[in-house]
């Protein structure tokens, strides 16, 4: 007799090598679990509110209206002081329905903290934080998107009132896309191009009221509206934003980094490097890296418990079991899911590295020193880029695994997809963010074959290592002959490859552009060297995360299987990197040891993929899923979910199929009776 879903993933649970709690301690950080905790304590205690299971049935409005409510009564707690500003997003990320606050908390309040002087804070600040007024980040415009420098909004200082006139110039200036713009925002963080005297000073962001705080009505000169609706997010009123000579007092200009006085004249506080103005973007970007790995583990979590205890065919496995096979023993859903649980391992110690690196960075900023912010910067890019392509290309693997079940709204990964989806694109189109990272370690290149000083960095420290002079060594570095099975067994010879390979194709560009290889046709090689600098990134910080376990820990066996896990799957991903090396390229042979070392451990690690994803953390709350179920009851809750379609409901249905029976049905079926009808 087949077991049920329910045995079936407790016998999955049964096979654990390690302690799932110890795990969730280890691998999520401690803040982030209390957060979790208490969160998900209070949405718990107030489902009239905070349910998000009829969320699938809802139209558009009635999915804005009901992320107003919860919006509304998150704001509440938290000036009851039952929660924090923080711990909303926390809230936000549980529920997954992004509301029309979320702007004001992401975007607009940070740039007032970072970018806002003393006596800005006191006007602008204050009130934010007491929601007194509604902020967005209006950056984007229906013209330029990743292009910011190319911005046509314009900031310019009228002297003779001691304003800023701000404007848009042409169609294509126009504000889209903002977040939290198409119905809610009073207040706008407009990126303009700041003009005084004449002269262009680059974009700057400048406070603009664009609706009244007592009637809620756009001002004089501003049009603005919603963008409708969109493939996903669609909770949001993601909107647009026109200026018609729109005046503002000088103050509205923040000004911490750059200081526009009365009369026009312009100054900046030495030693301040004009990107510091992008800072919002760096911090969204760290919390889109740290975000990621929480989205990632929901799809995964999802994803493998329902292939745990989903059977298909007898026999067909290399496992033998009585009655069919579970869909998780077959090879190629191992391959399709098992690399991407050791990537969300790697993104959650990623996550936490990366916070300190961005905290510590912030902190030489406020003391006057802008040295590290390039390579922040740069990191960002690449980081930002590695966790959401893998995070939201994970999502619909994620689905496509699920098969027909994973269409249906009900497997909790579709509206998620698409609530996803502009993580890729938003905050930096991903390709074009990749350029960014890229040209960061050409200059790092060119600087050493200049024989210039350089910083100490995560970096330079590889290209250092690999690059003398910037250039690639005369001989073959030892670790890129080693058998791949002795690779795999040392991780330090992993990280030395991972990194030779990013500092090769680097060294390879620089001499590519040269020749004389233009831009343009260096992009696509861009990518490559961006993608290969951030592999290496995730891969160190990773080892480095678990370097903090005590040596006899028993989480480290599997914790080191998923390292030298993603580690093949790099090698095999990007096995054309390897094959095409100057110095030290890898042999045919190589790859194949790779191909085959890799579903070795794909097979190792799949007898504890379940403890693994339970240990991430994901309740059903987050999850709103009945195929991820912790119970694992599938089809049960499957079945129960259908029937509460508004379709099916005794009270709602029965009136819908009448109407319908009478308006469509019935004149079909009955057409032909009718007509021998008439004929008589």
């Amino acid at each position: 007799m087949t077991s049920s879903t329910a045995d079936t993933l407790q016998a999955e649970r049964s096979k654990a090598a390690f302690s799932v709690a110890e795990m969730n301690a280890f691998i999520v950080d401690e803040q982030m679990r209390m957060q979790l905790t208490k969160v998900e304590r209070l949405l718990l205690s107030e489902p009239e509110t905070f349910d998000v299971r009829q969320v699938y049935f809802m139209s558009r409005t009635e999915k804005m209206d009901h992320a107003l409510k919860i919006g509304r009564r998150l704001i509440e707690l938290m000036k009851e002081g039952k929660l924090t500003g923080e711990e909303i997003s926390i809230a936000d990320m549980i529920l997954d329905i992004n509301g029309p606050f979320g702007l004001h908390r992401a975007m607009f309040i940070p740039t007032l903290q970072n970018q806002a002087t003393e006596e800005q804070k006191a006007m602008f600040l204050s009130k934010a934080e007491n929601y007194e007024i509604l902020g967005c980040y209006a950056q984007t415009e229906i013209g330029h998107g990743s292009n910011v420098q190319g911005l046509e909004t314009t900031c310019t200082y009228l002297p003779e009132t001691d304003e800023f006139e701000v404007h848009s110039p042409s169609i294509s200036a126009c504000k889209w896309w903002i977040g939290s713009l198409g119905v809610t925002a009073t207040h706008a963080m407009v990126m303009a191009q700041l003009v005084v005297n004449g002269k262009n000073y680059g974009p700057n962001p400048v406070v603009v009221p664009i609706r009244s705080v007592e009637d809620h009505q756009p001002l004089p000169g501003v049009t603005v509206g919603d963008l409708g609706p969109k493939f996903g997010f669609n909770a949001m009123d993601n909107g647009f934003l026109l200026l018609d000579h729109v005046r503002v007092p000088r103050l509205n200009l923040l000004q911490r980094y750059i200081t526009v006085a009365q009369g026009g004249r312009v100054s900046r506080p030495k030693n301040v490097d004009p990107k510091v103005a992008y800072g919002t973007m760096v911090y969204v970007r760290t919390q889109i890296v740290r975000n990621m790995s929480q989205v990632l583990a929901k799809a995964t979590t999802t994803a493998i418990r329902y292939a745990a205890v989903r059977r298909q065919f007898s026999g067909k496995a290399d496992k033998r079991v009585d009655g069919e096979s579970p869909v998780l023993d077959y090879g190629m859903v191992q391959h399709r899911l098992i690399p991407l649980l050791a990537q969300n391992y790697a993104m959650f110690a990623t996550s936490q590295a990366f916070a300190a690196h961005y905290a510590e960075s912030m902190a030489e900023l406020n003391r006057g020193n802008f040295g590290p912010l390039k390579e922040l910067h740069a990191t960002a890019c690449g980081l930002k880029r590695w966790t959401s392509d893998v995070a939201i290309h994970g999502i619909d693997t994620c689905r496509h695994a699920c098969g027909g079940h994973g269409f249906s709204q009900f497997s909790g990964l579709n509206e998620f997809f698409g609530n996803q989806y502009p993580n890729i694109i938003w905050e930096g189109d991903n390709y074009v963010l990749s350029q960014q990272t890229a040209r960061f370690v050409l200059t790092q290149v060119n600087a050493l074959r200049a024989g210039k000083q350089i910083a100490d960095n995560q970096t330079t420290q590889y290209l250092r290592a690999h690059l003398p002079g910037g250039h690639l060594p005369k001989t073959a570095p030892a670790f890129t002959q080693m058998p791949v099975a002795d690779l795999a067994s040392n991780s330090e010879a992993q990280l030395q490859l991972l990194g030779f390979r990013a500092a090769s194709m680097a060294a390879e560009l620089a001499d590519s552009m040269a020749a004389g290889q233009s831009h343009n046709r260096s992009l696509v090689a861009m990518q490559r060297l961006c993608d290969a600098h951030s592999d290496y990134i995730v891969a160190s910080y990773f080892r480095r995360h678990l370097r903090t376990l005590a040596p006899a820990s028993p989480l480290a066996p599997t914790l080191n299987k998923l390292a030298t896990l993603l580690f093949l799957y790099v090698l095999e991903q990007h096995s054309a990197d390897l094959l095409r090396l100057t110095v030290g390229a890898f042999s045919p042979a190589q790859i194949s040891e790779v191909e085959l070392l890799l579903a070795q451990v794909i097979e190792e690690v799949r007898e504890q993929a379940v403890p693994l994803v339970d240990a991430l953390g994901i309740t059903d709350l987050r999850l709103n899923s009945a195929l991820g179920r912790s119970d694992g009851k599938v089809y049960e809750n499957y079945l129960e979910w259908a029937m509460e379609d508004p379709l099916n409901r005794e009270d709602t249905g029965n009136a819908i199929r009448k109407q319908w029976f009478e308006k469509y049905y019935k004149p079909v079926l009955h057409a032909a009776k009718n007509k021998r009808d008439a004929r008589l």
